[in-house]
């Protein structure tokens, strides 16, 4: 890094930490990188478990779901019979089961652990659950009710279906503030 950059940067650092805003800590940072991805995989083993078992507890034999990857998304394709509303349930099972499931999460462990003490961490944590309960719920709205836009929108980076997805995400974000607010850090470390 430029020596003129880092000099920026020290400055920035500087009139952060004046702030009084808590910092990671390189440990709390790697946790929170390993959370990150071990959420993300157990959404996705999670919500293509719900398309399957869904599926199966409507009659559909498992040997007759086709599992595989759209590109790098995963995906549980119906035999053609099942058609109607039963093949809407399963679709809409995907992100509805997940999406609760992480809301729980965040619900029953995150909020409380904030509200007892609050640190950055635990609320960066309960950010990154509440963030992908509702990118799940998208998602799962958006593959029930809008099936075909949802499949293509799948090839498409930034398509009109991922970028309902990610404001739903923008708007868990500014509701888990509302919940747990930081203020509530600040005015616990003065105690």
């Amino acid at each position: 890094m430029p020596v003129q950059l880092q000099g920026k940067m020290e400055k920035l650092r500087t009139a952060l930490s004046g702030l009084g805003w808590p910092r990671l800590s390189r440990r709390e940072s790697g946790y929170l990188i390993f959370y990150t991805l071990a959420v993300l995989g157990a959404l996705v083993i999670l919500h293509e478990s719900a398309h399957i078992f869904t599926a199966m507890a409507l009659g559909v034999p498992f040997h007759e779901l086709k599992i595989g990857f759209f590109g790098i998304n995963p995906f549980v394709r119906l035999p053609a019979w099942f058609t109607g509303s039963r093949q809407i349930i399963v679709h809409l099972a995907g992100g509805t089961v997940s999406g609760a499931v992480f809301l729980l999460l965040y619900l029953l462990l995150w909020m409380p652990r904030y509200r007892r003490r609050p640190s950055l961490f635990t609320w960066l944590l309960g950010a990154v659950s509440f963030m992908f309960s509702a990118m799940q719920f998208a998602t799962g709205f958006l593959e029930g009710c809008y099936h075909a836009a949802y499949v293509l929108g799948s090839r498409i980076l930034l398509s009109p279906t991922d970028i309902l997805t990610l404001g739903w995400a923008v708007a868990a974000v500014f509701f888990h503030s509302s919940l747990c607010p930081l203020k509530r850090m600040k005015d616990y470390r003065a105690t």
